[in-house]
């Protein structure tokens, strides 16, 4: 017969006024504070993920705004060139300051890449 537990136990610490309001909120909800708990931590991720599709959204909506105010009012070539050039002097600048060379880029965005995609797939 398995005697192993299907839980575990976790230690952390809280200031004893949230420790009082939890006992409350379990009180009232007539539940146990790991019940609780478990529930606050269902509710995050639920919360979590409705920030980033709302984010995203967001996101989509400032693009799609940018397109059409391009469509109705299209930047000329020479400001594009102008921002291009102060685009390149900055990202120069900050690059010399925190001591990126030029070989170091494509490292650097592929490790940025790769990071982002494991922390998408932990959501």
């Amino acid at each position: 017969m398995d005697m192993s537990r299907t839980t575990q136990i976790l230690t952390f610490s809280v200031p004893p006024a949230v420790v009082k309001e939890v006992e409350a909120l379990a009180k009232q909800e007539n539940r146990t504070k790991s019940e609780l708990f478990r529930e606050m931590v269902r509710v995050f991720r639920r919360y979590r993920a409705q920030r980033d599709r709302d984010e995203e959204q967001w996101i989509a909506n400032l693009i799609e705004q940018v397109k059409a105010e391009e469509r109705e009012r299209p930047t000329p070539p020479e400001e594009l060139l102008k921002e291009s050039k102060r685009l390149a002097h900055y990202g120069a600048k900050q690059a010399k300051k925190l001591g990126v060379k030029p070989q170091d880029v494509t490292r650097l965005i592929n490790e940025y890449r790769q990071k982002e995609h494991r922390q998408s797939r932990r959501s």
